[in-house]
């Protein structure tokens, strides 16, 4: 006597599971994460108002020497480039000659250094945070909480010119009639004030979440960006944060104001 289709549909069914029990799970696809290497560089460039009413024979305070403050960092501190403005004001017998440094960061992560990966990219994501926060914040409103001195990210296209970059970090001053390096367009500008979530109006998607230690980061999804650089061969991919005051002076300052910021930045791609 022939099974009824439903039994035989029933036996077929509990072979099929039987079958599926037995055969084990195929490799899980793990991913590994790869932190680009980098080279960054401090660009500085100084100008202001000169009072030629008053004597202004002395300086008090004594105005700021770049050069020194840089050769007085540990040599880890320039690693990690600065960004922000340093605004010093000579109050010596009613003397109102003001002074503005303007500091720039740059960073270069070495493309050429993960060529490997092409091909092998899940995702990828930049961090910008600070590392050190001046004494300044809070004394001026463009030296704010959390962020310190720093006005935007902006990103440079692979045609860019070579920036004065180093895996030691580097000082170049810029004289007053030399112009910054341009970037290609603006990341984000960082709010002000500073709120953690989502950043408005990046052209990355962006968060920025407080560090913990009085200062905040800022992640972006770059995976495409970084795709593409694999893709096209380039050598090296390169951000720069700008000050968030970057004159010229409109009037002279009542008070001198260090708000030069140190930042850190990581590139991560995670990857088959």
């Amino acid at each position: 006597m022939r099974a009824p289709l439903s039994t035989l549909y029933g036996v077929g069914v509990s072979l099929l599971a039987l079958l599926l029990t037995a055969c084990p799970p195929g490799p899980a696809i793990t991913t590994t994460t790869t932190n680009v290497g980098l080279s960054v560089g401090t660009v500085v460039k100084t100008g202001g108002i000169i009072d030629v009413t008053n004597n202004c024979g002395s300086a008090v305070p004594p105005a700021p020497n770049v050069q020194a403050f840089w050769n007085g960092l540990p040599p880890i501190n320039r690693r990690f480039p600065f960004v922000g403005f340093e605004i010093w004001r000579n109050t010596f017998d009613g003397c109102t000659t003001t002074r503005l440094d303007v500091y720039r960061a740059l960073v270069t992560f070495n493309m050429a250094g993960v060529s490997q990966l092409k091909g092998l990219v899940k995702s990828a994501a930049l961090n910008v945070s600070t590392r050190a926060l001046p004494a300044g914040v809070g004394a001026h409103p463009s030296c704010i909480a959390f962020t310190g001195g720093a006005g935007t990210l902006d990103r440079f296209g692979p045609n860019a010119p070579a920036l004065p970059v180093s895996g030691n970090g580097t000082l170049t001053q810029l004289q007053p009639a030399d112009p910054f390096p341009v970037g290609t367009n603006t990341v984000f500008v960082f709010p002000n004030p500073w709120t953690s979530g989502p950043v408005a109006g990046a052209t990355n998607p962006t968060t920025s979440l407080a560090s913990g230690t009085g200062g905040a980061s800022f992640t972006m999804d770059v995976t495409n960006s970084v795709i593409a650089a694999l893709n096209g061969g380039f050598p090296g991919m390169s951000w720069m944060l700008t000050s968030s005051v970057e004159g010229p002076l409109a009037a002279p300052s009542p008070t001198s104001v260090d708000c030069k910021t140190s930042y850190a930045f990581v590139l991560s791609i995670e990857h088959y």
